[in-house]
C-alpha cells in the first residue's frame, strides 16, 4: 500500500479518536492484572504521539514505571467505530509541554496548575493502530471480523497486511 493509504487510514484513525474524545488507558498491574481508568487525552501530535495528564503519585504512574507497555481504547458509539493504540508509555514533566498539555477545568485536581509538581506528563507513542468504523464503512473484509491495522516499524507506519496477526 502506498503512502497516501497510509495517511488516509491514520486520518480515518485520528478522526475516530478526537470524536470518542475519551479513552480507556490500560496499564499492567502489579499481580499481572490489566487496571483500565478512563481519561480525557490530547489529540495525536503530529508523529501520533498521545498525551495524557497524571498525578505522578498515581497507580497508572506506578505501573507505567514498572512496565511501559500500555493500551488505549477509544469508542464512539454514534457511528460505531473504535480504535486501539498499543505502544509505549513515559513520563515527561518538561514544564512547557505541562502548560501546553493542560486543561483549565484540572485545576481542581491540580490547584497549582500546569507548573505543580504534582503534575506530570505521560507520553504514548503507539506501536500498534487497530480500528473498525462500521458507519463509514472503515473496515477490511470479512465485514466486521477484523481490524484495520496499522504497526510503527523504524519511526514509519505500515499496514499490517495479514489480518491474522491482528
Amino acid at each position: 500500500m502506498g503512502a497516501k493509504h497510509i495517511d488516509q487510514m491514520i486520518s480515518i484513525a485520528r478522526a475516530i479518536m478526537k470524536e470518542a474524545d475519551y479513552c480507556f488507558f490500560m496499564t499492567h498491574g502489579e499481580s499481572g492484572e490489566i487496571n483500565a481508568r478512563l481519561m480525557h487525552p490530547f489529540e495525536p501530535d503530529s508523529e501520533f504521539n498521545i498525551w495524557l495528564g497524571a498525578s505522578p503519585n498515581s497507580r497508572k504512574v506506578r505501573e507505567i514505571l514498572h512496565q511501559n507497555k500500555v493500551t488505549l481504547a477509544f469508542i464512539n458509539p454514534r457511528s460505531t467505530a473504535y480504535v486501539t493504540l498499543v505502544g509505549t508509555a513515559g513520563l515527561d514533566s518538561t514544564a512547557e509541554l505541562k502548560r501546553k498539555y493542560w486543561r483549565s477545568y484540572w485545576s481542581d485536581m491540580y490547584p497549582g496548575g500546569p507548573d505543580t509538581n504534582e503534575y506530570v506528563l505521560i507520553k504514548v507513542a503507539p506501536e500498534r493502530i487497530e480500528f473498525m468504523n462500521f458507519a463509514n464503512s472503515a473496515l477490511p473484509q470479512p465485514y466486521g471480523l477484523k481490524p484495520n491495522g496499522l504497526q510503527r516499524k523504524d519511526g514509519v507506519w505500515i499496514e499490517i497486511e495479514s489480518r491474522d496477526a491482528l
